[in-house]
């Protein structure tokens, strides 16, 4: 046999045999028994029982790590309330992926708002950047829409908008709404400026032809407090229809014309008419406007009527002083001047004012016309002008000499609503009503027209009426009404009796003549009557006569020179065959 070596330790030499020893007994002879050995065993390594310890803790170790590799930074939200956050429970997401959660809810030390801690993950280590906005979603009815619906069955959490900066940030103060346009969104920022936002708010639309095209982000009065700046953004790739042509007004609410061409409403969306909204296009189609750089500022029109007007140039002062009531101008902004029907300017003020020299009250009327809307026409009156040595100013006033005079007119019925006219009046040679002349300024005379000249001409109808004997015509209906009853009781007492006797012998008259006829008619019935035996014997005759008539045709048919000579002596005419 081979022998095998083993590192193993070589076993332990044999215990000796045990040793008998004497048992010595009492009153006899000793026994020898032996001794008892004792064998230690030796241990080869640790026991079973310290491997659970050491698992536990090398778990525990595991977990440690892994704990520590998916947790990220520790970040601080101030907010106005804690209204939808839970401790515990709100999550932190971003594009709805959790990104974090909410450790811990305290005031803030001094009491006015609420501090969040969130306990970011590895993978949301990005959101702590300087520029991240947060804020709590939560249902929402706005200008924009109903929004967080979601957040009625998963409750309310905190939304990230993670910026664009590098700089690391652990304290943040959240939004209490959300904000009108994140980070990811392309587009572009512009500012408004307008005297009056309407119904404008946070989040109301932007139109482009009818369609929404971005929103406004924000809405603030100017410190003066005399103006509103607006700032809106418009997404890309419409953010291009922007351009140094483009005009936006107020498309909130609904546009309604009344005039006479009819009833007009204009309206971008159902949605304006209750939250408001922006529109914008090309003042001209026609022209292609250059590109405007981001936060480019521009006016904001009342409507689009007023922003699609092309801006007017060379405006005149004009002043007129009317002599009767202007209730139909109201405070008189606004209200149109026109030229032979043409819109050439609008009213900018309306001054009263009080003559001591007559104790009357009048009224001066501020305007400012634009002469070159009148067109090739303007022009042709400045040429003429040139050629006197006059400028347009002057011969705009020169009109006046022709008989051009102001007049309040009514422009609507339905809507009681009024403007100035510039119409010519030949005859019309009172210029009191002209306003003290000042430089510069085109003053023209007024007649009296509008409500007044109305008012005038039924005061005149009603004088006429008043005039009219009214006693003496109700003497002679008086009169006419007794002779009229006069006359119905004749009838009704003379007249009525013998009217009905008449139709009574009349009855009678038609009673007879209806037997007439019965009885005639049997008689030419009857074979034997008088007229039928008349009637035969008158036939008979006929025959007769005929019967000699056609002896006579046959007669001149053989001899028709008897119609010039005669008939023969002893000729007979033969009877016809």
């Amino acid at each position: 046999m081979t022998d095998v070596t083993t590192d193993a330790p070589p076993d332990p030499p044999p215990d000796p045999p045990p040793e008998l020893t004497p048992d010595p007994a009492p009153g006899g002879p000793s026994q020898q028994f032996p001794i008892p050995a004792v064998h230690r065993r030796r241990r080869r390594g640790p026991s079973v029982v310290w491997l659970i310890p050491i698992l536990a803790i090398a778990a525990a170790i595991a977990l440690g790590v892994r704990t520590y590799l998916r947790t990220g930074p520790v970040i601080h939200i101030t907010f106005e309330s804690a209204d939808g956050i839970e401790s515990g429970t709100s999550e932190v997401r971003y594009k709805n992926v959790p990104v974090g959660k909410v450790t811990d809810v305290d005031i803030s030390p001094d009491h006015k708002r609420i501090i969040a801690t969130i306990q970011l993950t590895r993978g949301g280590k990005g959101v702590a950047v300087k520029d991240t906005q947060f804020w709590v979603e939560r249902p929402r009815i706005g200008a924009g829409g109903i929004s967080g619906l979601g957040t009625l069955i998963s409750g309310a959490y905190i939304q990230a908008d993670i910026g664009k900066s590098l700089e690391e940030e652990d304290a943040f103060v959240g939004l209490e709404k959300p904000p009108g346009v994140t980070y990811g969104q392309q587009g572009t920022h512009y500012q408004l400026h307008a005297t009056d936002a309407g119904s404008l708010a946070l989040q109301s639309p932007v139109y482009l032809r009818r369609q929404a095209v971005g929103m406004v982000t924000s809405l603030q009065l100017t410190p003066d407090g005399k103006s509103v700046d607006i700032e809106i953004y418009v997404n890309a790739p419409y953010d291009r229809a922007v351009t140094s042509d483009a005009v936006f007004w107020n498309a909130g609410g609904l546009d309604v014309t009344l005039d006479a061409s009819g009833l007009r409403v204009n309206t971008q969306s159902l949605a304006t008419v209750v939250a408001g909204g922006v529109a914008f296009e090309d003042r001209d189609p026609e022209e292609e406007g250059k590109p405007v750089p981001a936060n480019t500022a521009f006016t904001l029109f009342e409507d689009r009527r007023h922003a699609m007007a092309k801006p007017d140039t060379g405006g005149v002062p004009l002043a007129m002083r009317f002599h009767q009531p202007i209730r139909g101008l109201g405070s008189g902004v606004g209200v149109n001047i026109e030229f032979e029907g043409l819109h050439l300017g609008d009213v900018l003020a309306v001054r009263p004012g009080y003559d001591t020299g007559t104790h009357e009250f009048y009224f001066d009327v501020d305007a400012t016309v634009f002469p070159k809307r009148l067109g090739a026409a303007y022009t042709s009156l400045v040429e003429e002008g040139a050629r006197a040595g006059k400028t347009g100013e002057e011969m705009l006033q020169a009109l006046v000499g022709r008989g051009l005079r102001a007049q309040i007119r009514s422009g609507s019925l339905l809507t009681g609503s009024f403007f100035v006219a510039l119409e010519f009046f030949p005859n019309d040679h009172d210029v009191s009503g002209t306003p003290p002349a000042r430089e510069g300024v085109w003053t023209v005379p007024t007649v009296r027209g509008g409500t007044e000249q109305i008012q005038d001409q039924v005061a005149s109808i009603l004088a006429k009426v008043d005039k009219l004997p009214f006693a003496a015509i109700g003497d002679d209906v008086h009169d006419a009404t007794r002779a009229a009853a006069t006359l119905l009781g004749h009838v009704d007492r003379d007249v009525l009796p013998r009217t009905q006797a008449m139709f009574v012998q009349a009855e009678g008259a038609m009673e007879a003549l209806r037997q007439g006829l019965t009885s005639l008619s049997e008689n030419l019935a009857a074979p034997d009557s008088a007229i039928q035996q008349s009637t035969r014997a008158t036939l008979e005759q006929l025959e007769r006569a005929a019967f000699s008539m056609r002896g006579l045709a046959d007669y001149l048919q053989h001899h028709p020179e008897a119609l010039l000579r005669g008939r023969p002596s002893g000729a007979e005419p033969k009877a016809g065959k």
